[in-house]
C-alpha cells in the first residue's frame, strides 16, 4: 500500500495483509501511520535499506513488535512521578550471530527516559543479548544528547559498543552503496 506524504517528501510503502500472507510471514499488517510518524518511519526505512545494501539480516519494526523478547521494562523518575513503561528498539540488525539493537532517535526524549533506555541497552550488552547499540539521530544535537546520556549512565566505561550516526550519513552511504552495486551489476552484465 502506498501512503503519500507531504508534497515533495515521496511516499511510504506499507505491506498489506495480503502482501504479508503471500510472503508467508506471521505478522500483523501495519495501519497507515499518522503524519506525526512519517519522519520516523521513513528514517527506519532508510536504516533498513542501509542494512540491506550491507548484506545484513535484520528484524523490522513489525517483527520486533511480534517478538516479546525484544521488549524491555523501563523505570524512571520524571519530574514528580515514577514512570514505568516498555521499550523496543526500532530495528535489530545481525552481524554474524550477534544482534545489534538499532534506535532511530529523531525527537528528544526527557533526559531520564533516555537514560533508562540506554540503561536497558547496557543491560542487554552486558547480558550478551545484544552485542551493541546503534543510534541514528536526525541532527548533531541529537547525537550529543545520546552521547551525554551514555556518559551519565556509565555506558562507555562498561561497554564501548555504541555507535551514533546522523540520518543524513545513513542516507548518503545507502545511496552511494546502491549506485556502486548498480555500476558493479552493469559491469558484470
Amino acid at each position: 500500500m502506498r501512503c503519500p506524504m507531504t508534497r515533495g517528501q515521496g511516499s511510504l510503502f506499507l505491506a498489506t495483509r495480503n502482501g504479508i500472507l503471500v510472503l508467508g510471514l506471521r505478522l500483523i499488517a501495519a495501519r497507515t501511520p499518522a503524519p506525526t510518524w512519517w519522519t520516523h518511519d521513513s528514517a527506519c526505512a532508510w536504516t533498513a535499506a542501509w542494512l540491506t545494501l550491507r548484506d545484513r539480516a535484520y528484524l523490522g519494526p513489525r517483527e520486533i513488535l511480534d517478538d516479546p523478547k525484544w521488549s524491555g521494562q523501563l523505570d524512571w523518575l520524571d519530574r514528580h512521578s515514577f514512570k514505568h513503561s516498555w521499550h523496543r528498539p526500532d530495528l535489530v540488525g545481525f552481524l554474524s550471530d550477534t544482534a545489534i539493537a538499532i534506535e532511530v532517535e529523531l525527537a528528544p526524549k526527557s533526559k531520564r527516559r533516555l537514560d533508562a533506555i540506554l540503561q536497558l541497552h547496557l543491560s542487554w550488552i552486558v547480558g550478551r543479548k545484544t552485542g551493541a547499540v546503534i543510534y541514528i539521530c536526525g541532527d548533531q544535537e541529537g547525537c550529543q544528547r545520546v552521547e551525554r546520556a551514555g556518559e551519565r549512565i556509565g555506558l562507555y566505561r562498561v561497554a564501548r559498543r555504541v555507535r551514533i550516526e546522523l540520518l543524513d550519513t545513513i542516507k548518503e552511504q545507502t545511496l552511494a552503496s546502491y549506485e556502486q552495486k548498480r555500476v558493479d551489476q552493469s559491469a558484470a552484465a
